[in-house]
């Protein structure tokens, strides 16, 4: 279940008064709060099954805040006042979570809408007291304001939001979504435009740094969600595999989700066929960037050349050194496409790191 950043810091204060090392986990064992402890641990299926019944697992007391849809509340301890103190944090956590829900505002019925909180007849009663229509053609655009607190990042959006045609919203301390309306295809080639002029924009007024995620479009409203979980995921996954970049398109990200699939051991292990001891002194960053701006330029020497400052020779000589060590063509498009996936995988082991 998807929480709102508001309600995520009154649970955080709740949770910073119990000396009790707690923590609150998702139905899948990630770490929701503290915010950054990347750790995933593994749920017993006893509370799955009855969540609000406090669990013992280990040294640790587990309990739910809800039947349904439900986060957990994990302290350390497994004595009698853990427990009872376990079932007050998480009552109390409830609490708040359907406060949450019972607000229906415009920005806030759009965050229940986008991470899907609702469905159904609520969903497009919602829709109607707000007057979002069901049926137009949009995006989903997530911003990722990394040095920047949500509030003052909305303050400095601006005029980037057509007020008569897109809907924003907070979804994160530091993240906005904005359901952006898109006439056609030609409009939407036209999104990643827009989002590099805001990108650049930003960061020369304010020197902080916002990532931007792009979703397929939709036409129904009832698919937004899944279009919200695009645009985040474009930038979990752009992130690991193009570190330059600040903006990610999801549909332009194919190869890098089903390399981002890969488990981190075995992306670890086709990498270092190519990238390991013998190696190293080859593949050095100048050779690297020589390599990657060959790869963006479709392959082109003479464009390439032109791009990195050196003379055509100077860049051949570059890449029959790469065939005289690992027996591959970059020139050739296949051995090319080879050398960039398993260059590519060795950037896995990152994923986790850079989730949103």
């Amino acid at each position: 279940m998807y929480l709102d950043h508001r309600v995520t810091v009154k649970i955080a204060r709740v949770l910073n008064m119990i000396d009790l090392s707690a923590l609150l986990l998702d139905s899948s064992g990630n770490v929701i709060l503290p915010e950054g402890d990347m750790r995933t641990f593994t749920m017993p299926d006893e509370v799955l099954q009855n969540p609000t019944v406090p669990f013992v697992y280990g040294a640790m007391t587990l309990i739910g805040t809800a039947e349904e849809q439900p986060v957990f509340v994990c302290l350390h301890g497994d004595t009698e006042d853990v427990k009872k103190c376990a079932v007050l944090c998480a009552e109390l956590i409830n609490m708040m979570m359907r406060e949450d829900m019972s607000q229906t505002s415009r920005e806030q019925s759009l965050r229940l809408m986008l991470r899907g909180d609702v469905e159904g007849a609520e969903f497009e009663s919602l829709a109607a007291e707000h007057d979002i229509p069901m049926q137009k053609n949009r995006c989903v655009l997530y911003f990722y304001f990394q040095d920047m607190e949500v509030e003052a990042a909305m303050q400095m959006m601006g005029d980037a939001v057509d007020n008569e045609h897109d809907l924003i919203t907070e979804v994160g301390h530091h993240s906005v979504a904005m359901l952006k309306a898109v006439d056609d295809e030609e409009d939407f080639s036209e999104l990643e435009e827009y989002a590099n002029a805001f990108e650049s924009s930003f960061l020369t007024e304010t020197g902080a740094t916002v990532y931007i995620g792009i979703s397929d479009p939709r036409e129904d409203l009832g698919s937004i969600p899944e279009a919200f979980a695009e645009a985040r995921a474009a930038i979990n996954v752009g992130r690991v595999y193009h570190a330059g970049k600040h903006v990610f398109v999801y549909r332009n990200l194919l190869l890098e989700r089903f390399l981002s699939d890969v488990s981190p051991e075995l992306g670890a292990n086709y990498n270092a066929r190519i990238f390991n001891r013998k190696t190293a002194r080859l593949f050095n960053d100048e050779m690297i960037h020589t390599i990657e701006t060959f790869f963006d330029n479709s392959l082109n020497l003479s464009e390439t050349a032109r791009k990195l400052y050196i003379h055509r020779n100077t860049l051949v000589y570059r890449l029959e050194k790469v065939q005289h060590a690992i027996g591959l063509d970059l020139r050739n498009f296949d051995d090319a496409v080879t050398f960039k996936m398993m260059m590519l995988l060795g950037k896995g082991e990152n994923t986790r790191k850079l989730r949103l």
